[in-house]
């Protein structure tokens, strides 16, 4: 009788091996020809309409003999249904995936280089070399590339959409307290003596709320210049003394100046309701909430992430439109891939996006070109450029995922008192050596 567990390795075993080798044996979804690109995305609906828009306009540029067709996937799931995608050998000509997803991908193998095309853009167009990568914020281009087995890097597509964390602060909370509004804390320093002031327990009222989670740390542990990964990718540094200055900034907040008001807990408020309600005076939030605390008609600012001994920095969020490989398909189609992605994250594409949807733009050179009709959400958009010149990218694992199941407990502890936070990155970085960088 064969065993049930032995069953499950050879499924798993084979499951493997088309995940791994599956781009070999790729053929066109039905329907399509060898001058029609296919793209899965998954914006919102808005998005969506207007990238319809950029794709049609590439496809009738004169003298262009491809045709982009843009087909829309849901956000949650998407991973799985890209593995499926692939184990069938038909995956899209283009994909927009989430981030830590690019490295899993890169390294099974499924996603083509274009090192090659960025070269022979840069030389046909007398370019200085490596000036291409440069026209992109940076911690959203460096989340595309990835060093192979040996140590070289390649470049897997370019991003398409880019987001961090800004500080929002209630401008109402801001005068009642005797502050100025329109000078938000620039250092943490400066951050707990505001916090203190905005800070009432007897009304409910705290200068700070925050998110406990891995991403929503990042600010603290950039601010301070902790390098989370080694060089070479093989060891986990997040108990350096950089790394427990930054969570003991955190622990403090809650525990010793008393200033955060408990958002991170199981049961307590979030920080995007205890924002609305005036609970919070200061929270870490990205732009994606700018119209719901303006319905809301909070009174509020946005403000650079408080700067710490490496000054600000913030957390990097977003997505990233890499190529499918298929050795099938002819060199002059990959170019033709690459010469679509390089139009939706051109300068002027980006400039409207960024106008029309209120979106950080991915191309540095569309800063300048960005015009919205309202003052107060232009602004705050600009804050968020300036921001994103100094984001810092997530680092790069094969199971991104695995990184917040193992630290966020270890951080709650030390919030609650239970551990100290010397132990709790201790306990982190021992496990995520063994379970995640070993494998």
């Amino acid at each position: 009788m064969i065993k049930s567990s032995n069953i499950m390795t050879t499924a798993i075993g084979l499951l493997l091996f088309f995940f791994m080798f599956g781009s070999f044996f790729c053929s066109r979804p039905g329907g399509l020809g060898d001058n029609d690109i296919l793209v899965w995305v998954s914006y919102g609906p808005d998005e969506y309409k207007l990238f319809e828009a950029i794709a049609r306009n590439w496809s009738s540029l004169e003298g262009n003999k491809y045709k982009v067709h843009v087909a829309q996937i849901p956000w949650m799931g998407q991973e799985s249904k890209y593995r499926t995608a692939l184990i069938a050998g038909a995956p899209p000509d283009i994909g927009r995936v989430d981030t830590p997803f690019v490295p899993e991908l890169a390294h099974n193998n499924v996603l083509t280089d274009i090192k090659e095309y960025i070269a022979s853009e840069e030389t046909e167009k007398k370019m200085t070399t490596g000036e291409v990568m440069l026209e992109y914020v940076k911690a959203a281009m460096d989340s595309c590339v990835i060093k192979d087995k040996n140590g070289v890097e390649r470049v897997y597509g370019f991003p398409d959409q880019t987001n961090g964390a800004c500080l929002f602060y209630n401008k109402d909370s801001f005068a009642k307290a005797g502050l100025d509004p329109e000078k938000p804390p620039k250092t943490w320093e400066e951050f707990i003596d505001y916090a203190k002031k905005l800070t009432n327990p007897e009304e409910g009222l705290y200068g700070f709320g925050m998110d406990n989670s891995l991403w929503w740390s990042f600010p603290f542990f950039n601010t301070f210049g902790t390098k989370f990964l080694s060089e070479d990718g093989t060891k986990c540094l997040l108990d350096s003394k950089e790394g427990v200055a930054a969570l003991q900034l955190k622990v403090d907040l809650y525990k010793k100046h008393a200033v955060e008001g408990g958002a991170w807990k199981s049961g307590g408020q979030n920080t995007e309701t205890g924002f609305i309600n005036g609970r919070y005076a200061m929270i870490l939030m990205g732009p994606w909430n700018v119209s719901r605390f303006k319905a809301a008609r909070v009174n509020f600012g946005v403000s650079l992430v408080p700067a710490g001994p490496a000054g600000t920095s913030t957390n990097v969020g977003g997505t990233n439109m890499v190529i499918f490989r298929n050795d099938r398909r002819p060199a002059a189609k990959i170019r033709a891939c690459y010469d679509f992605l390089r139009y939706v994250t051109s300068s002027g594409v980006q400039a409207e996006w960024a106008s029309k949807l209120r979106q950080i733009p991915v191309n540095l050179k569309a800063y300048e070109g960005i015009k919205i009709d309202d003052a107060q959400e232009e602004k705050i958009l600009k804050v968020f450029m300036e921001q994103m010149k100094t984001a810092q990218p997530r680092p790069k694992v094969l199971k991104y995922a695995q990184l917040e199941t193992i630290i966020n407990p270890e951080m709650e502890s030390a919030l609650s008192g239970n551990i100290t936070v010397e132990q709790a990155l201790g306990n982190a970085v021992e496990r995520i050596n063994r379970e995640v960088l070993k494998r």
